[in-house]
């Protein structure tokens, strides 16, 4: 069976791209549940707590984002000083 994550762990990448793919899928499986309960549940429909998993989902997504942003920055710069 594929498992995403071990593959973005396995993989040969940079670790701030890793960072960075295994946030934008924890942005997509927090967001996942409420967009099948738009498409699917009632129309007059109020999912409160679905859509604070996706605020909540969305938060921890950007910073690990910007986390990985910064290890990509932090990695380039250190491998620059290290060639010269």
């Amino acid at each position: 069976m594929f498992n995403p994550i071990s593959y973005i762990l396995r993989s040969n990448s940079p670790r701030g791209i890793k960072v960075i793919a295994l946030s934008l899928l924890v942005v997509l499986v927090s967001a996942a549940p409420i967009m099948f309960y738009i498409v699917l549940g009632p129309e007059d429909g109020n999912p409160i707590g679905l859509g604070l998993l996706f605020a909540f989902g969305a938060l921890v997504g950007h910073v690990g984002f910007v986390a990985g942003m910064l290890l990509l920055i932090w990695d380039n710069l250190l491998n620059k000083k290290n060639k010269r």
